[in-house]
C-alpha cells in the first residue's frame, strides 16, 4: 500500500501536467499569456521618448524574469510537441474520400491527437515569438541607455575660460556660502549636542576605534615592509602572497575605520539626508585612497625590488606609487566637493568650475608624475648607440605615452567646454589602472598558484594522487587546462569591468557574444556552445563504449573461437564502424537534431566534403570493401608494388604492412582495391621451395636426381604430399641444369628451408665430384747446380754416391753451355706445358634460387 501510495503521489504531477487544459492557471499557456502581457507593458514604456536612464534600468530588471520564464516554457513544450507529433504520425495519413472509411474509434483518437499536437505546437510557436520579442526589447533598452550615456558624456557646456562663467560663480558664491553654513553648521551643532549624550559616546567610540586602526596601520605596516624587504625568492609565489598580505594590511584598517565612523553616525541618526552623501563621499574616499596606495605599493614595492611584481627601476617604482596615490587623493577630494555642491544645491557655474578644477588638477598630477619617470641620461645615451635595447623601466613606455595623451586630452576637453567628458576620462583612467593592477595580480596567481596546487609535492596534489588514483601526467594536463580556462575567465571579467562604466553591461556583452559566436545557423539548425559540448560528451561516451567492445572482442571473445586472425580483425573492425555510426546517431539525437536537419547540414557541407575529403571517403569505402570481400586479411603475406610483408592491421583509412626488415608501411586502402596486389597465402598458407642449380656433365644425371630427391625428402619441414620433384631443365655443353621443387606447410618458413636444402646439396655435390690433381712445376737447366752441390757434399764425406748416381741416371744429360742461354725460354715453355697439362677447371655452380609460393 505504501508503494502504491508513493507511486500515485509520484504520478500525480505528471497526470496533472498532462491533463491540464491550456487556459488553466499554472499551465504553460497561462504563464505564456502573463509573460506576453508583461512584455506589452514594457514595450509601451520604452516607446516613450522621455524615458530616463533610471527608468530604462528598471524596465531592464523587470524584463529579465520574463526572459527566464519564456526559456523554461520553450524547454517544456519542445518535447511535448515532438511526442504529440509522433503519436499522431502513428495513425498514418487521413484516408481520402475514395478510400474505405476508418472506424469511429480511430477517428476520435485522431481528432484528439491532432488537437493535442495543435495546442502544443501553437504554444511553442507563441513562446518562441515572445522570446524573440523579449530579446529585442532587451537590445532596445541597451541601445537607448548607451544613447543617453553618449549624449550626456559628449554634451558641450560653457567653458571655464569663459568670463561669464566666472561672473556667475562669483555672483552666486555668497548664496552658496550661506547655504553651506546653514546646512553644515546645523549638522555640526547637532553632532556637538549629541556628544553630551549616549549617541555621542557611540560616535566617540567609533572615532577612537578608527584612530586606533590608523595608528596600528602606521606602526605595523612599515615593520611588515621591512620584514620582507630582503626577500630573495624573487618572482615566486611567495612574493604574490606577500603582495596580497600587503594589500590587506594597507587597505583593511582605513576601510574598517571608515565603516565604523559611517555606521556610528548612521546608527545614532546624525546623518540627515542632505549630509549623508557628503559623509559617504568622505569615508569612501579615505578607503579608496588607502586601497589604491596599498595596491600600487604591493605591485611596485619601491623599497623592496626583490618582491616587485613589475620589472621597473627603483625611481620608476617610487614615481608610479606617487602617481597612483596622488590621483586617488585628487579623485577622492573631488568627489567630496561634488557631494558638497550637490548638498547645498550650488549653482551651475560653481559646479562647472569645481569639476573642471579637479579634472585639470588630475591631468596636471598625471603629467607631473610621468615627467618624473622619464628616461635618465644613461638610458638615452645607450639608446643613441644603436638599435633600441629594452631596459628595466622601459616596459612602461606605451603606458607613459598613453598617459601623456590622456593628460593633455583632459585639459583640452576641460578648456573647450566638455567638462563632463574630461571628468569621465579622468575617472576611467584611474579605474582602468586599478583593474589592470588587479588583473596582473590575479594573472600571476593563476600562472603560479594553480600548477603549484595541482602538481608537485603539495598536500592537495598528494591527496589527489592517493585518494583518486590520478597520475602525475594527468595532473599536469589538468593544471594546464585549468590555467588556460581561468585565464580566459579572468580576461572576460576584466573586459566586463573595463567596459561597465561605458554603458556596456555584462548582460549586453554576453548576449552579443552568444549571438556572434555561440548561436549561428547552418541549414536551419541552431548550433550553440552548449550543443557542441553535449554533442562532444555523448560522442565521447559512444567512442569509449565502442573501443571497450572492440577490446572485449579482440582479447576475450574471438580468441575462444576457431576463426582465423583475418576474420577476427574484420569482425572487430566492423564492430568499430557500427559503434562509431551509432555514437554519431546518439550524439545527434542528444542535441536535438533530426535526420532532416542533419541532411540540410550535410548538404551545406557537401561541397567541402566533395573537394577536401574525397580521398578520405575513397579510402574509407575501400576499407569497407576490404573487410567485406577480404581479398587480403590480417596475417597474409602480400606484395604491393615493390613492398612485400605481412598485413598487420586494416584500419579505417589505411592498412599497415610489416616488412621483413621490421619496418611498417602504411598503404592507403584505395591502393589495395584499385592496384595489383599479390597475396601469397590467398587460398592456403603452404609455400613452395624452388632450387635451381647447374652441375658439370662429368656427374651422373641419375645420381644428381637421386641426391636432390633424397635431400628434400629427408628435411622435416618438406611436405611428402605432394612429394618433392626434380626436373632436368637443360643440357649444356659443360653443365646440366636441374630444378628441385618441394612444398612446405607455412609460407613463412620457405626461406629457412631453402637455406637448409642449399647447405645439404652443397655437401652432397662435394662428395660426388672427383678430387682434382695438384699440378707440378718442373724447372729444367739446374742440373749443373745440383751436380756441383752433390760433388761438394761427397768431398766433405757427407754425400751419398749412390744417390748421386741414381739422380744422375734418372735425369737426362745436361745440354751444352750454348743451350744454357735458352734456359728461360725453355722454362717458360715448360711452365706453359705444365699449365696445359692441368685438368680443366670445374664449372662454377650458380647460386641456388629461392622462390616462394607464387
Amino acid at each position: 500500500m505504501l508503494w502504491l501510495a508513493l507511486a500515485m503521489a509520484a504520478a500525480m504531477p505528471a497526470l496533472a501536467q498532462t491533463t491540464a487544459a491550456p487556459g488553466e492557471p499554472g499551465s504553460a499557456r497561462a504563464r505564456l499569456d502573463a509573460v506576453r502581457t508583461e512584455l506589452a507593458q514594457i514595450e509601451t514604456t520604452l516607446a516613450s521618448p522621455e524615458a530616463s536612464d533610471a527608468e530604462l534600468q528598471r524596465q531592464r530588471i523587470r524584463l529579465q524574469p520574463s526572459l527566464d520564464q519564456l526559456r523554461v516554457i520553450i524547454d517544456e513544450q519542445t518535447p511535448r510537441v515532438d511526442q504529440a507529433k509522433l503519436r499522431l504520425d502513428q495513425l498514418g495519413a487521413k484516408p481520402d474520400a475514395n478510400a474505405p472509411a476508418e472506424s469511429a474509434e480511430i477517428t476520435r483518437d485522431r481528432e484528439a491527437r491532432a488537437k493535442a499536437y495543435a495546442d502544443a505546437d501553437e504554444t511553442l510557436k507563441i513562446a518562441k515569438a515572445s522570446l524573440l520579442q523579449a530579446e529585442q526589447l532587451q537590445s532596445a533598452i541597451g541601445d537607448k541607455r548607451r544613447e543617453i550615456f553618449a549624449k550626456t558624456l559628449f554634451a558641450a557646456g560653457p567653458s571655464v575660460a569663459n568670463p561669464e562663467v566666472w561672473g556667475n560663480a562669483i555672483a552666486t558664491a555668497p548664496e552658496d556660502l550661506r547655504a553651506s553654513g546653514y546646512i553644515f553648521g546645523g549638522w555640526l551643532e547637532g553632532v556637538r549636542d549629541a556628544f553630551s549624550g549616549t549617541r555621542g559616546g557611540v560616535v566617540a567610540l567609533a572615532l577612537l576605534g578608527a584612530i586606533l586602526l590608523y595608528v596600528a596601520r602606521a606602526r605595523y605596516l612599515p615593520r611588515f615592509k621591512a620584514r620582507y624587504s630582503n626577500l630573495q625568492d624573487s618572482g615566486s609565489l611567495h612574493c604574490l602572497y606577500v603582495a596580497l598580505a600587503h594589500i590587506v594590511a594597507g587597505a583593511a584598517p582605513p576601510v574598517l575605520a571608515s565603516w565604523l565612523i559611517y555606521k556610528a553616525l548612521s546608527t545614532t541618526g546624525l546623518l540627515p539626508p542632505r549630509i549623508q552623501p557628503v559623509i559617504w563621499a568622505v569615508v569612501v574616499g579615505l578607503a579608496f585612497f588607502a586601497f589604491v596606495q596599498a595596491l600600487a605599493d604591493a605591485l611596485f614595492a619601491p623599497s623592496s625590488p626583490q618582491r616587485r611584481l613589475v620589472r621597473v627601476l627603483d625611481p620608476t617604482a617610487r614615481s608610479v606609487v606617487w602617481i597612483a596615490s596622488s590621483l586617488a587623493l585628487v579623485m577622492a577630494v573631488g568627489k567630496v566637493f561634488e557631494a558638497w555642491l550637490q548638498a547645498i544645491a550650488a549653482g551651475l557655474a560653481i559646479s562647472i568650475i569645481v569639476k573642471a578644477f579637479f579634472a585639470i588638477l588630475f591631468a596636471l598630477t598625471l603629467i607631473a608624475g610621468l615627467y618624473q619617470i622619464r628616461d635618465d641620461d644613461d638610458v638615452e645615451q645607450e639608446a643613441c648607440l644603436g638599435p633600441y635595447v629594452p631596459v628595466d623601466g622601459a616596459s612602461l613606455a606605451p603606458v607613459r605615452i598613453l598617459g601623456w595623451v590622456i593628460g593633455f586630452l583632459i585639459i583640452a576637453s576641460t578648456l573647450s567646454g566638455y567638462v563632463i567628458f574630461a571628468a569621465f576620462l579622468a575617472e576611467q583612467t584611474l579605474w582602468i589602472s586599478i583593474v589592470a593592477c588587479l588583473f596582473l595580480l590575479a594573472f600571476q596567481f593563476i600562472d603560479l598558484g594553480v600548477p603549484r596546487l595541482l602538481t608537485g609535492k603539495g598536500r592537495f596534489a598528494l591527496t589527489l594522487k592517493a585518494g583518486m588514483g590520478l597520475r602525475s601526467t594527468t595532473l599536469d594536463k589538468v593544471a594546464v587546462i585549468a590555467v588556460g580556462a581561468l585565464k580566459l575567465l579572468l580576461i572576460a571579467v576584466t573586459v566586463l569591468m573595463v567596459l561597465a562604466p561605458w554603458g556596456l553591461e555584462s548582460t549586453d556583452f554576453l548576449v552579443s557574444l552568444r549571438a556572434a559566436f555561440f548561436g549561428f545557423q547552418v541549414g536551419g539548425v541552431t548550433i550553440s556552445l552548449s550543443t557542441i559540448v553535449v554533442f562532444a560528451f555523448v560522442f565521447g561516451l559512444g567512442i569509449a563504449a565502442t573501443r571497450a567492445l572492440q577490446r572485449w572482442l579482440d582479447h576475450q571473445f574471438l580468441p575462444t573461437t576457431a576463426l582465423d586472425p583475418g576474420l577476427r580483425n574484420s569482425i572487430t573492425t566492423a564492430a568499430g564502424y557500427v559503434g562509431y555510426i551509432g555514437a554519431v546517431a546518439i550524439a545527434v539525437s542528444a542535441v536535438g537534431l533530426s535526420l532532416e536537419r542533419l541532411t540540410l547540414v550535410a548538404s551545406a557541407l557537401s561541397v567541402g566534403i566533395g573537394f577536401g575529403l574525397q580521398s578520405v571517403v575513397s579510402n574509407f569505402v575501400s576499407g569497407l570493401i576490404l573487410l567485406w570481400e577480404r581479398p587480403i586479411r590480417v596475417g597474409d603475406q602480400v606484395l604491393v608494388g615493390d613492398i612485400e610483408g605481412i598485413v598487420k592491421r586494416i584500419n579505417v583509412r589505411s592498412t599497415e604492412i610489416a616488412t621483413f626488415d621490421r619496418s611498417t608501411v602504411i598503404v592507403p586502402n584505395s591502393n589495395l582495391i584499385s592496384g595489383v596486389v599479390r597475396n601469397r597465402v590467398r587460398n592456403d598458407r603452404t609455400g613452395r621451395v624452388l632450387i635451381a642449380l647447374s652441375v658439370p656433365r662429368t656427374l651422373e644425371a641419375g645420381q644428381v636426381r637421386a641426391m636432390l630427391s633424397e635431400v628434400a625428402t629427408n628435411h622435416g619441414d618438406v611436405m611428402q604430399k605432394p612429394p618433392p620433384v626434380v626436373q632436368f631443365k637443360k643440357l649444356g655443353t659443360a653443365t646440366m641444369d636441374f630444378e628441385l621443387v618441394c612444398v612446405v606447410g607455412d609460407v613463412e618458413i620457405v626461406g629457412r628451408v631453402t637455406s637448409d636444402l642449399n647447405f645439404a646439396i652443397h655437401k652432397r655435390l662435394a662428395e660426388m665430384e672427383p678430387v682434382a690433381e695438384t699440378p707440378q712445376l718442373i724447372v729444367r737447366g739446374l742440373e749443373g747446380v745440383e751436380l756441383s752441390l752433390d760433388g761438394i757434399a761427397t768431398a766433405v764425406g757427407r754425400g751419398d754416391a749412390g744417390g748421386w748416381e741414381k739422380r744422375a741416371a734418372a735425369k737426362p744429360a745436361t745440354p751444352a753451355a750454348a743451350r744454357r742461354s735458352r734456359k728461360p725460354v725453355e722454362a717458360e715453355e715448360t711452365e706453359e706445358t705444365a699449365e696445359a697439362a692441368k685438368p680443366a677447371p670445374l664449372p662454377v655452380l650458380e647460386p641456388a634460387k629461392e622462390d616462394s609460393k607464387e
